[in-house]
């Protein structure tokens, strides 16, 4: 049987301090999975008599435009409205749920360090920080790579899913010949899903940034809002992809809701083939 992370201390009740950066491709399918997965869990520990606590936050300065339509969670009535209200609105009503909008791009540490503000609570419980990457840049991966790594962050899980590019050709005065379209058409269908936890100051399972380190040796990069010269190409290809990624990332947060734990460090996916590699725990992990 693979091995299971125990996140929260068996006498504790946890208290989810869930912040997602990015509210877009990825970000705008897996904010409605993650809101309905709370209401969800949130009506089975009601019946129990639990306390169940939940803090939502989430985190853009982007407007929804009408290219948003095609593979994002928008629809006609939220154009021109800033994605993180359009979401919020909508499925805090659905799922009645309290959710903290933030306006902004998340450009230093110490907004990330605001973004965690430490609430109060009773020795019993345990605040369980959990910060959701939905972004489409290795710029943002790196300011939360240098976040998670602070030596004020004793515990912090990092989700973070990514997708690959559509892949453009540099060509001019020519048409693309059969096989170049082919190459673009079969590209932009995978992605990953990495889980790095920090525990009591010490880095128990590599984010994504350590798991793949060409993240951090990307030079060429931008946070939101500022030009890069890179395109973003969303080829209908990558609506799948989007979906699959934001799928993939709530099945951390069920097993995180359901038992308490961690089951998997890294998922990667094809959604041209509908599958996915799961890489377990390592047996040597100490949690301690």
């Amino acid at each position: 049987m693979p091995r299971q992370l125990t996140i929260v201390e068996p006498t504790k009740r946890p208290y989810w301090q869930i912040v997602q950066i990015g509210a877009g491709a990825n970000g705008s399918h897996f904010f409605r999975g993650l809101t309905q997965l709370i209401r969800t869990h949130a009506n089975a520990f009601r019946s129990e008599k639990v306390p169940f606590s939940v803090e939502l936050t989430i985190v853009d300065a982007d407007l929804v435009e009408h290219k948003n339509l095609s593979n994002q969670l928008f629809d006609q009535e939220d154009i021109s409205q800033f994605k993180v209200e359009a979401l919020a609105d909508r499925y805090g009503d659905v799922y009645d749920l309290s959710i903290r909008r933030v306006i902004e791009f998340v450009k230093d540490i110490d907004m990330m360090r605001r973004l965690f503000t430490v609430p109060e609570v009773d020795e019993n419980t345990q605040i369980v920080p959990i910060l959701v990457g939905m972004v489409d840049n290795n710029r943002s991966r790196q300011l939360f790579d240098a976040f998670f790594h602070s030596d004020d962050v004793k515990d912090l899980i990092w989700i973070d899913a990514g997708v690959e590019g559509v892949e453009v050709l540099d060509v001019t005065n020519r048409e693309l010949t059969d096989e170049e379209k082919d190459f673009i058409a079969t590209s932009g269908f995978g992605g990953q899903v990495v889980c790095g936890v920090k525990k009591n100051g010490r880095v128990i399972l590599d984010p994504v940034t350590r798991v793949y380190p060409n993240v951090l040796e990307d030079e060429e990069t931008a946070f939101p809002g500022e030009s890069c010269g890179a395109l973003i190409i969303n080829n209908p290809q990558r609506l799948v992809t989007n979906r699959m990624a934001a799928e993939l990332a709530t099945v951390f947060f069920n097993n995180l809701l359901h038992s308490r734990s961690i089951w998997v460090h890294y998922i990667n996916f094809s959604a041209m083939y509908g599958g996915a590699g799961v890489t377990f725990i390592p047996d040597n992990i100490h949690e301690n």
